[in-house]
């Protein structure tokens, strides 16, 4: 029986980190206010937030492709 032993190393930028702390954080609590000034609901500007944040990600995504 053979193991096959990988080690496996993960590289994190300095990039890596402002992308996200630029995403998550400061766009997700920007589509959140919006999201809870045109819905004036807690559960709603949440889900706002998260499919604001996700949107702008995957049209990221996008643009790459096209």
């Amino acid at each position: 029986m053979t193991h096959n032993q990988e080690f496996k190393v993960y590289i994190i930028t300095s990039g890596d980190i402002l992308r996200f702390f630029v995403i998550e954080i400061i766009l997700g609590t920007v589509t959140y206010s919006i999201a809870l000034k045109l819905f004036h609901n807690v559960l709603l500007a949440s889900a706002g937030g998260w499919a604001g944040t996700e949107g702008i990600k995957r049209l990221n995504t996008l643009r790459k492709f096209l």
